[in-house]
């Protein structure tokens, strides 16, 4: 029978617009949200999903790719777990400059010391505002 181990939330934002225009810099890999799962006492396979949201607003027309990743570790450089991506040119392809991305994905028997780290980055090709929502959630499961 399934387990439930552990269930988070890193929440920065949770409607459209409340974040007021936090810059995001091209080029960079930014945190935007992190959680540490439990998993003393699982038995059997470990099972992680992870889901994520960001909103960004594009000031001008340009080709622009966003990046939405998540990493079991702490780091931009630790191993994704998943990641997904947006390319777009706003302005000639998109009526509006406001950009939602979402994530959803899992991690399949992870090894644990007794709690897993994930980590919700964001990049961006151009200088883009975050304006939220913005959250990242994970749920661990054993046998």
């Amino acid at each position: 029978m399934t387990r439930l181990l552990d269930a988070r939330t890193s929440q920065n934002a949770s409607t459209a617009g409340s974040m007021n225009g936090v810059g995001l810099t091209a080029n960079q890999n930014v945190l935007i949200g992190q959680i540490g799962l439990a998993t003393a006492g699982s038995v059997g396979a470990i099972r992680v999903q992870l889901s994520g949201v960001a909103t960004f607003f594009v000031f001008s027309g340009g080709f622009i790719t966003l990046t939405l990743f998540a990493v079991r570790g702490t780091e931009a450089t630790d191993p994704i777990v998943s990641s997904n991506r947006i390319q777009l040119n706003p302005g000639a392809t998109t009526p509006t400059n406001t950009f939602t991305l979402y994530l959803v994905g899992s991690d399949y028997n992870p090894e644990s010391t007794g709690e897993l780290i994930y980590s919700l980055f964001v990049h961006s090709t151009i200088n883009v505002n975050r304006i939220g929502p913005e959250s990242f959630n994970g749920t661990a499961y054993s046998d």
